[in-house]
């Protein structure tokens, strides 16, 4: 009996917070008086109705089946069979009409009430017959399926027994046999309890866990939404774990498997877009707004700016795509398709005109807008497996960047595409100068000058934007894969504030439903949140709760669970607990029968096996019990050892051994609660065929008397039948809901990893922390930062819109960035950030994560310098892979003080700012391929660690001529 309950144990770690005072042994409650209300209002509207009915229908069978061997054996004119068949119609009567009231209780006193009338017509023909076996099929109802308290149900049993040993002398020696009955039914009154307590406790942790799992998907969704078109947000929740195995597993593989890895695409997510409207615009007068402002101040300004802008985008139906440093750049018609994109941009860019004109008189600066707009069509969608972020490309987002950079501040400069979608009444046109494409085809261009308008068309935007509150979210109260930088001085803020969002209370809320095996969730500790519990959530649960197993067999449909459960037996206290029971019932059976030396001979041996077994399983419990065969085989050795006793002394006793046979049959089988019902249904029927052949052939022996003796057997085998069904649903049931929450806590971790993994996808590790601190703002100085850029000089080459519009070579650049991305796994580029890729260029930077190291202030530069040559190695690795072709790179590198921040509204980024960050550029744009391109103050810092070749002075842009050095590779 091998049986035990499917809870964890009778600790509190089963009915949490449950006082375990003698008056909890009687009547257990939870500590909470919330939580006791709302269990005694599912108890009367679901538990006591379904117990009720099954304790109806043994009743009911009881009296019918008794009423028919009166009718068909006995005299119905003798006194005793008319009282008898006065109290069986009771019950029947009684039984019937509670079925019509149960459903209508409101208070657990009338149930009790209701059971107690039930039971009445069966307690008062027990006591006036005591010797018909009626007693103990009574006892055994009183402490299960009546749904008594427990002091209650030993305060009724106790009053019965008096009354039955008051009323005749014959049945003291069934006293033995009524203390059995009594002390296993306090054990299935205690084991019942505490198991629907139990399930009723998981079920209302597991309606917690589902919100909080809500709240985690409503928060991974805002974050996508800031990262990318609400149209791939379901694609790329599919491939999240493809893009973070790849990424964490990549280390592990062995380097001959190299070929076997380029040979697996990674996901692609790119769709080709006709009809659609490009807009760049850029910020004229930036870099001397910034010359004289603080880290902080920059970035607050930024902010400010592009924060107009993202709410513009919103209004004009425009999907903004990124801002590059000082220029802002999005689209119409893309992803979802419009009529009207190309006066969607225009108007996007007179607005933006508009809004900086505003952000000028609000802030005291003077910069202006250069916007160029240009229609055709473009391939979107997510690009690389780090900082992944929504892009378009095509040569027509080529053409768009070049009216922006041919433009003048306060016009919008359209090519001759986008001005014939336009409407002519509706815009003032002026002729711009003729573009010359690659092809040396020669395009018109137009100008659109800016409005006048006589009204405010922004609004400075609030600190603490959707997608800042997502990040910060996600920042604040998870313990997180990779740990965060404890130590992360934020120069130029102002006083840590505490952030404060509707999304952060949802996702605070999400974190504190956190449901650990031995916690209790601080939902339900909250008096006002479990009153709030949606009762139509929890009565969904208890719905698929009836749907998961089979109402016949009570197996669950699902196999694996049931395969779970099969090998599940609860802890082994309760089997020790079922054996001291096992062992005193036998006792009680022995001394019940009159002594023979060969009766206490066989009854010394069996307790001795139970004890050696008892003493094995509780050493070895796990080898013995995980064996399906095994486990059955010594809980029927247990269950049937009571019948070996019965069937030696039967030929000495037989009138004694029907009682003992019928508490057997009724109430000690209901024993080993892991076993299914019909497994002891089977051992019943078994001892049944072995039992009353032997009554059939005793001589002497009416039929009057074998048709009492199989009446009272069919009683107790339907007995068995329904409490042992309700013990294995109570056990199925508990099992099920720990099974879910189980579940659905693996679910919401994996979800919070999602998130996690997503929020590193956007931000740097080190951004994070200060972010949260800083209550949705990041702003940093750097002394000294390294500044990579390398571009693919002839990718644009390679590229071709004529063959599947550009996607095939999309997939190509895919595989060439992710390929690079998979470098920053390896512990030496560990603190190296790839800050974002702008078409065929790749933009990384050192030093961002921690403060100058005095001893070697170059090191962040070294190691960025290690990493453009590890850059151009997995460059000729991948394109020993290409067919024909071969890319041919181009890098410039330079190193020096740039500003740090996060910026933006409806989308979030990082991103870096200075002279130094264009210089870098400059060096990649003047490069030579297949060199690294660096200013002269490099050399200088890096004299002992490489060795450079001066190329000589050259014109850069904004720089008159600057001298400028190669580096030699070692």
């Amino acid at each position: 009996m091998v049986g035990a309950m499917g809870t964890r144990r009778l600790s509190i770690n089963v009915v949490p917070r449950e006082k375990w005072s003698l008056k909890s042994l009687f009547h257990s409650q939870f500590d909470s008086p919330t939580i006791e209300k709302k269990y005694n209002l599912n108890y009367l509207r679901k538990i006591y109705p379904s117990s009720h009915r099954l304790l109806v229908v043994i009743l009911i069978s009881h009296a019918l089946i008794n009423s028919i061997e009166i009718f068909s054996y006995k005299s119905i004119s003798e006194k005793s069979n008319i009282i008898k068949l006065i109290l069986l119609g009771l019950s029947i009567f009684f039984n019937i009409l509670s079925l019509i009231i149960i459903n209508r209780l409101k208070n657990r006193i009338l149930s009790n009430i209701i059971s107690f009338i039930c039971l009445c017509p069966l307690a008062v023909l027990s006591c006036l017959y005591p010797s018909e076996c009626h007693i103990y099929i009574l006892i055994i109802l009183i402490y299960t399926l009546a749904n008594f308290s427990l002091l209650l149900s030993i305060l009724i049993s106790i009053v019965i027994t008096v009354l039955i040993a008051a009323l005749t002398l014959k049945s003291r020696m069934c006293l033995l046999l009524l203390l059995i009955s009594n002390i296993i039914g306090i054990y299935l009154s205690r084991l019942l309890d505490i198991t629907i307590r139990s399930a009723f406790n998981q079920l209302c942790k597991n309606v917690n866990v589902r919100g909080a799992l809500l709240t985690e998907h409503t928060l991974i969704s805002k974050m996508i939404d800031s990262l990318m078109p609400h149209k791939y947000a379901k694609v790329i929740m599919e491939d999240f774990d493809v893009f973070r195995e790849r990424v964490q597993n990549v280390n592990l593989s062995c380097k001959g498997e190299d070929d076997l890895q380029m040979t697996t695409f990674r996901p692609l997510h790119i769709e080709r877009m006709e009809n659609v409207s490009i807009l760049f615009a850029d910020i004229v007068g930036f870099t001397h707004m910034s010359s004289n402002k603080t880290a902080s101040q920059l970035v607050s300004l930024l902010s400010d700016l592009y924060g107009r802008f993202d709410d513009l985008c919103v209004q004009m139906s425009c999907e903004k795509i990124a801002t590059l440093g000082d220029c802002y750049y999005c689209v119409s018609g893309c992803p979802e398709p419009r009529d009207d994109h190309a006066k969607s941009c225009v108007l996007m860019g007179l607005a933006m005109i508009n809004a900086i004109e505003e952000f000028d008189e609000d802030n005291n600066e003077q910069v202006d807008m250069r916007v160029g707009v240009h229609s055709g069509s473009v391939n979107c969608g997510i690009v690389g497996t780090r900082k992944f972020k929504f892009d378009i490309f095509s040569n027509d987002v080529t053409l768009a960047n070049k009216m922006e950079s041919t433009g003048k501040p306060g016009f919008v400069h359209i090519t001759e595409a986008t001005h014939t979608l336009l409407k002519k009444d509706e815009f003032k046109f002026e002729e711009g100068p003729l573009y010359t494409l690659p092809s040396q085809v020669s395009i018109k261009t137009y100008f659109i000058g800016k409005r006048h308008l006589t009204h405010r068309i922004t609004r400075k935007p609030p600190s603490m934007t959707l997608a800042t509150a997502a990040a910060v979210a996600v920042a604040s109260g998870v313990s997180l894969s990779v740990p965060l930088n404890e130590t992360n001085d934020i120069s130029n803020q102002a006083e840590s504030a505490p952030v404060t969002s509707p999304l952060l209370e949802e996702v605070t809320q999400a974190r504190r439903a956190t449901i650990c095996e031995e916690q209790t969730p601080e939902g339900l500790e909250n008096n006002e949140n479990v009153e709030n519990f949606n009762e139509k959530i929890i009565e969904n649960e208890e719905k698929e709760l009836v749907m998961a197993f089979n109402l016949l067999t009570l197996k669950y449909k699902d196999n694996r669970l049931e395969k779970a459960f099969s090998t599940h037996v609860g802890p082994h206290e309760l089997l020790i607990v079922e054996v001291i029971i096992s062992i005193l019932s036998l006792l009680f059976i022995y001394i019940y029968f009159p002594k023979k030396s060969s009766t206490s001979i066989i009854m010394g041996i069996i307790i001795g096996i139970k004890l050696i077994l008892s003493l094995i399983l509780i050493r070895f419990h796990r080898p013995f019990l995980d064996v399906w065969i095994l486990r059955h085989f010594i809980a029927a050795f247990y269950l049937l050892s009571p019948l070996i006793i019965i069937l030696i002394q039967y030929p000495n006793y037989y009138n004694m051994t029907q009682p003992v046979f019928i508490l057997f049959i009724s109430t000690y089988l209901i024993l080993g609660a892991s076993l299914s019902h019909l497994i002891k249904i089977l051992i019943a029927i078994l001892s049944i065929s072995i039992y009353l052949p032997l009554i059939c052939l005793q001589k002497g022996i009416t039929t009057p008397s074998v048709m009492d003796i199989s009446v009272c057997i069919l009683i107790a085998l339907i007995v068995l039948y329904g409490i042992s069904r309700q013990v294995e649903v109570a056990r199925r049931s508990q099992y099920h809901v720990v099974h879910k929450s189980s579940e659905q806590s693996s679910e919401i971790e994996k979800e919070r990893e999602r998130a996690d993994w997503l929020l590193r996808n956007i931000l740097p590790e080190h951004v994070i922390e200060p972010l949260r601190l800083r209550g949705g703002s990041y702003s940093r100085n750097h002394p000294c930062v390294g500044v990579l850029f390398a571009s693919l000089i002839n990718f644009h080459v390679m590229y071709e819109e004529q063959y599947e519009g550009g996607k095939f070579y999309a997939r190509i650049l895919n595989e060439f960035y992710g390929d690079i991305e998979e470098l920053f796994l390896e512990p030496r580029f560990a603190k190296i950030e790839k800050i974002k890729t702008i078409g065929a260029t790749f933009m990384a930077a050192s030093g961002l994560q921690t403060d100058v190291d005095d001893q070697n202030p170059y090191q962040s530069v070294i190691d960025l310098v290690e990493f453009a040559l590890a850059f151009q190695s997995t460059m000729h690795r991948f394109n020993e892979a290409l067919l024909n072709f071969a890319f041919e790179l181009r890098m410039g590198l330079n190193f020096g003080p740039v500003t740090a921040g996060v910026i933006g509204t409806t989308k979030l980024f990082y991103d870096i700012w200075g002279d130094t960050v264009n210089v870098a550029s400059r060096m990649d744009s003047t490069g030579e391929k297949g060199c690294i391109q660096v200013p002269e103050h490099v050399p200088i810092a890096l004299k002992d660690k490489y060795k450079f070749d001066l190329r000589g002075e050259i014109d850069v842009k904004g720089k008159s001529r600057m001298t400028t050095y190669f580096l030699i590779p070692n």
